[in-house]
């Protein structure tokens, strides 16, 4: 068998006729918008933007340490230090409810 055996590709022929109506499309010029740039300054300052940051980072700490210490003592009967972790996970949680701002929420 040759390499000239094989299937012939057919040439794609689109007849003009079978194009489908044409259309004119108007040229619309976008619109140039003033994006304002946002100021680290004001963002950095603000005493709630700094306090969310530390209780989205503090409370994600808890949980992980919350969740690595169940597991390790459901799974491995390692009471030491799924306990350690229990124990750390529960005073950065007693940290975070204290630093909790005044008036902004829940408060215990």
């Amino acid at each position: 068998m040759s390499e000239g055996d094989g299937p012939k590709e057919a040439a794609v022929h689109d007849p003009v006729e079978y194009d489908g109506p044409t259309v004119d499309v108007p040229a619309v010029d976008p619109p140039s918008v003033d994006v304002p740039s946002p100021s680290s300054e004001a963002v950095s300052e603000s005493p709630i933007a700094t306090l969310f940051v530390l209780h989205v980072i503090v409370w994600n700490a808890v949980l992980l340490l919350a969740s690595l210490g169940v597991l390790l003592i459901a799974f491995e009967g390692n009471w030491n230090l799924g306990g350690s972790l229990l124990g750390a996970a529960a005073i950065l949680a007693l940290y975070s409810v204290y630093r909790w701002p005044d008036g902004v929420g829940w408060r215990p």
